[in-house]
């Protein structure tokens, strides 16, 4: 016979299933959260700031509306600790986690809000802060801007005098193009004189010309710094892009390894053998198995979630999409298994349960058989006695024949039990028994009622 399961350690039980859950639920929307509240585009453009400041506003009105959820779990938690639950220490721990997800995903919200009002330029509006941010900025970072500022300002005065380099040189070319494009040597006089000032305006060009070749090198550097530039940026920004992707592939993978380790135990549990060894342990087992169906229906929530983020993923065209979506198909497919074996595990229980119930009603029969028997196996001294054990046996007879039909019903219910059924062997053996011991009754008491009717005979023929 199983150990019998007391209503409290049952409750109990519901209770702390029901706390698991709701942990499972809240944990998962605070890592799915966690993924949008630092975007991997936080632009300057205002139309993009727009739509940013419009998604933290969602953001926030979901965060209000689960902050009530949130406190209900705490409250759950605290409730089980003063009851002194079985699984105190499961449950501190996990209120413990829930606890510090809820206030890093608080904290990370903050810093993307402030990081955004920075890179638009906007004055930050009153937020409430923690103490770390309200310290004024340290020595080391007053230094380090200020060196940055030194160095900006260096490559300013650098640049102006670059300016004032090249005005001279500009102004020199102009005067020189003016006349160098004079017509006055098309004239035939003072061929002599002219000859003389162009070949030294001439020597002049010529001795400037490592001078302007120095710019055009410049030029040509300057224009392959500025093609690497934009390269630069561009991987910059694509590692950006992919750095707050990983984080957000990191959440994700956190959630659905949560959700296998929690299909693995469900599955582990619907493909058990053990449907109960007795009529307790059978409604115990079919009690658990109803609050498993239930816990799997609410676990249809944090599916819808996963989906959603890998069509999120997609549409954003993350970096790793391939394993997202082979991920979210593996867990979908995993979930909707769970189904026929649900039916499957339910149709067992509810067989064991009948089959239980049966060997209940058989060993009422068989007690009731037993006991017609002790008083059939009476055997009288004297007439008194003999015609009393007659009139119990023909009383036994009647009651036999009113009680068949009970038999029978038992017997033929057995009977259709057994067909399919994962205990037919057991339940065709006790049928089989009950069987026999009825007919065996039967002709015992009949038995019984001629020799004792014998024996009276025999007695009055003494007594003549």
């Amino acid at each position: 016979m199983g150990e019998i399961v007391s209503p409290k350690e049952v409750a109990a039980q519901e209770q702390f299933a029901e706390f698991q859950h709701l942990c499972d639920q809240m944990m998962f929307w605070i890592n799915y959260k966690e993924v949008i509240v630092w975007p991997e585009d936080l632009k300057t453009e205002h139309d993009s700031q727009v739509i940013l400041k419009q998604k933290y506003m969602k953001f926030n009105e979901e965060v209000a509306a689960q902050e009530g959820h949130f406190n209900e779990v705490m409250k759950l938690a605290d409730l089980l600790i003063e009851g002194n639950h079985p699984e105190d220490i499961v449950i501190r721990r996990r209120k413990e986690e829930l606890k510090q997800s809820w206030q890093r995903m608080r904290k990370l919200a903050l810093k993307r809000q402030m990081f955004s009002q920075e890179l638009a330029g906007a004055q930050p509006t009153e937020v409430v802060q923690p103490d770390e941010a309200k310290k004024l900025p340290s020595i080391q970072s007053v230094a380090a801007e200020a060196k940055l500022l030194r160095g900006l300002l260096e490559d300013f005065l650098r640049l102006e005098q670059f300016e004032k380099d090249c005005h001279p040189t500009k102004t020199w070319i102009n005067e020189t193009i003016v006349l160098m494009s004079d017509d006055g040597h098309l004239s035939p006089t003072n061929l002599n004189e002219k000859m003389e000032n162009h070949k030294k305006l001439e020597e002049d060009v010529m001795s400037r010309k490592n001078r302007i070749e120095v710019l055009t090198k410049i030029q040509a550097h300057l224009t392959d710094v500025l093609k690497m530039w934009e390269v630069l940026l561009a991987a910059t920004e694509l590692k950006s892009i992919h750095m707050s992707q990983a984080w957000q592939l990191e959440k994700f993978n956190h959630g659905v390894d949560n959700m296998n380790a929690w299909l693995a135990e469900v599955e582990a549990t619907l493909s058990s053998p053990d449907f109960g060894s007795d009529l307790p342990s059978a409604e115990l087992l079919t009690k658990e198995h109803n609050l498993l169906e239930r816990d799997i229906k609410t676990h249809k929530d944090i599916i819808d979630i996963i989906v959603t983020a890998a069509q999120q993923f997609s549409e954003c065209g993350h970096f790793d999409l391939k394993t997202i979506l082979s991920k979210k198909e593996t867990v979908v497919k995993r979930f909707d298994g769970l189904t026929p074996l649900l039916a499957e595990r339910q149709r067992k229980l509810g067989d064991s349960l009948k089959a239980y119930q049966l060997f209940h009603e058989i060993e009422m029969e068989e007690d009731w058989i037993a006991k017609k028997h002790e008083v059939i196996a009476g055997r009288g001294k004297d007439i008194d006695t003999v015609r009393a054990l007659i009139k119990e046996t023909q009383a036994i007879l009647q009651a036999m024949q009113i009680h068949d039909p009970d038999v029978q019903r038992v017997i033929q219910a057995g009977q259709k039990l057994a067909k399919g059924h994962h205990l037919a062997e057991e339940i065709n053996g006790r049928i089989q028994k009950l069987s026999e011991h009825w007919a065996n009754l039967k002709e015992r008491a009949f038995e019984r009622k001629q020799s004792n009717q014998l024996v009276l005979l025999f007695l009055f023929q003494i007594k003549d």
